[in-house]
């Protein structure tokens, strides 16, 4: 064995973190997007947020 791990064993690994079931004590990862405002915006041109372009959506990046 050479050390390389497989791709199915390190995207198994992730998953197991990403199914857990939410710990309520421990605080939340801070979003980088201003998620509320994103989707007013949305909601004001008319569009789902998944059809806004990248330059649209980095208006509300949080610095």
């Amino acid at each position: 064995m050479n050390g390389i791990r497989k791709p199915a064993v390190i995207l198994a690994d992730s998953m197991e973190e990403y199914m857990a079931t939410p710990d309520p004590y421990k605080p939340s990862p801070k979003s980088k997007l201003n998620i509320f405002k994103l989707g007013e915006y949305a909601e004001r041109v008319g569009k789902k947020i998944e059809e806004l372009t990248a330059d649209e959506i980095l208006q509300f990046k949080i610095p």
